[in-house]
């Protein structure tokens, strides 16, 4: 499929070969980015993630490179987690 690009969010360091590019895209798909993950120069993964959740890829880069090298998800797992899993919510008594 293709996607039409507005603007480029950020361009990783390369990290162990490996760089992360992330754009966001126009309307109808303006609530998701482009992840584009390349290794050496050669595209190695393209998905859409939550454009909201765009710099989690950034802050989690290490542990993405980490997990391609051990054949892993745990990075991207890392990266789109939601921070509520396991969570306790207690709601104040009116």
């Amino acid at each position: 499929m293709t996607y039409t690009i507005e603007k480029v969010a950020f361009e990783t360091p390369p990290d162990r070969g490996y760089v992360g590019k992330a754009s966001y895209l126009v309307k109808p798909n303006d609530g998701d980015a482009l992840i584009e993950i390349f290794k050496d120069g050669a595209l190695l993964r393209r998905f859409l993630f939550p454009a909201y959740k765009v710099w989690n890829i950034a802050a989690h880069f290490r542990d993405i490179v980490d997990g391609e090298i051990e054949n892993s998800a745990k990075g991207y797992e890392m990266a789109a987690w939601n921070g509520i899993s396991g969570a306790t919510f207690i709601f104040p008594t009116p």
